[in-house]
């Protein structure tokens, strides 16, 4: 299962080992549980469900549900917009993330661990970029062009392909910095590289 961010197209997926658990009853339900109930009734449309069991494995204190609930509070998945609440949970996010993300080097190895660790980074980086759009935005929060622009070099060195295309398109044009079309270039490259499509760009 599965949810796509609104403000990317991409998707985030509950981590494997949350997958195919046990059917219980919802009081009895773990925070993985909850997490991954929540993703699948976002998938069916049942929003307000999905925004239940979202809450719940957020203030269980898993990474992926606060990211996936503060989208929530941010566009009203099931709920009134609040977006300051959002920001709240984002950072959440963030902070738990950065917590709990395995360094690369510092596991046994396995594919399977080395797949849980880009999924780790790939969610970590996520929710930076999103911060990031919350301050350029004024989303929840006072804009802060500045703060949002080194938001998205953070989430761009952990990989984030949209956060490389923002950062690129604050520097060609001077929003939250210096204008610098060396340091936008080098980031829509970095995007190129990944995969993005820069049709129409001379970088």
């Amino acid at each position: 299962p599965s949810i796509a961010s609104e403000s990317t197209g991409r998707t985030i997926r509950a981590g494997s080992h949350m997958r195919n658990s046990p059917s219980t009853d919802i009081a009895g339900l773990s925070p993985e549980q909850h997490l991954e109930k929540g993703i699948e009734c976002h998938s069916s449309g049942s929003l307000s469900k999905s925004t239940y069991h979202l809450r719940l494995a957020a203030r269980a204190g898993l990474p992926t549900a606060m990211l996936l609930y503060a989208l929530a509070c941010r566009h009203g998945w099931g709920m009134r917009p609040n977006q300051a609440e959002g920001v709240s949970w984002l950072r959440r996010a963030v902070d738990s993330a950065g917590v709990e993300f395995i360094e690369d080097g510092t596991t046994d190895g396995s594919q399977a661990v080395s797949k849980e660790q880009k999924a780790r980074k790939a969610q970590f980086a996520l929710a930076i970029y999103e911060l990031g759009m919350s301050y350029m935005n004024g989303w929840g929060i006072p804009k802060d062009k500045p703060l949002a622009v080194r938001c998205f070099e953070i989430a761009g060195s952990w990989g984030d392909t949209d956060a490389l295309a923002e950062a690129g398109f604050c520097y060609t044009q001077g929003v939250g910095c210096r204008k610098d079309l060396k340091k936008a270039a080098e980031f829509y490259r970095q995007a190129a590289d990944k995969g993005m499509s820069m049709a129409g760009n001379s970088w």
